[in-house]
């Protein structure tokens, strides 16, 4: 009976570990995060993973869409952020978005650093229309020292664009924050 209790433990312990490599998805994804110190309201997509493990399991790099609409003007920019899955000595040079058979160079507009790296571009209007209008989607990660390619599935691709549907919703539909400034 004790090594039954000892095994079942060992097994239960393993399986909580690979669960945490299931779901790779942010408690804050189609809710609006309001931010009132730098006057915008965020959205934010789930995360899309590009590489599974053992054929069944999320891993990073991922990628998320993010919608930012301007308090005061109401303008809303959608950004993309790739995160990497280990901590990448080499210089981030950008991201490509393959959109059916044209390649869009996105806008670095930031890259932070922390326990993994984060590159944000902006998808400007061009790469928006190309983005809701494709069926095929790649993605191309470049640093100084290789250049990593990634195609969407079928079912990645549905999510990228669904994903961005609803945040584009989210954000044009929520009325602008009263802030009362001192």
């Amino acid at each position: 009976m004790e090594r039954f209790r000892k095994i079942s433990s060992v097994i239960f312990v393993f399986s909580l570990h690979c669960l945490s490599f299931v779901n790779c998805s942010s408690s804050k994804a189609y809710t609006i995060q309001y931010e009132p110190t730098l006057e915008q309201l965020v959205s934010e997509t789930e995360e899309i993973c590009l590489n599974r493990r053992l054929f069944i399991f999320s891993a990073r790099p991922c990628l998320i869409l993010r919608g930012e609409k301007d308090n005061a003007s109401s303008v809303i920019q959608y950004y993309l952020r790739y995160e990497i899955g280990s901590f990448d000595v080499d210089l981030p040079l950008g991201i490509s978005m393959k959109f059916g058979d044209v390649w869009h160079n996105l806008k670095k507009s930031a890259t932070n650093y922390s326990d993994t790296i984060t590159v944000v571009s902006l998808f400007t209007n061009e790469d928006l229309l190309a983005l809701t209008s494709s069926s095929k989607m790649e993605l191309s990660y470049t640093n100084r020292a290789k250049t990593e390619n990634f195609k969407l599935s079928d079912s990645d691709v549905s999510k990228v664009k669904d994903g961005f549907v609803k945040i584009q919703r989210l954000l044009e539909s929520e009325k602008k924050m009263t802030i009362l400034k001192k």
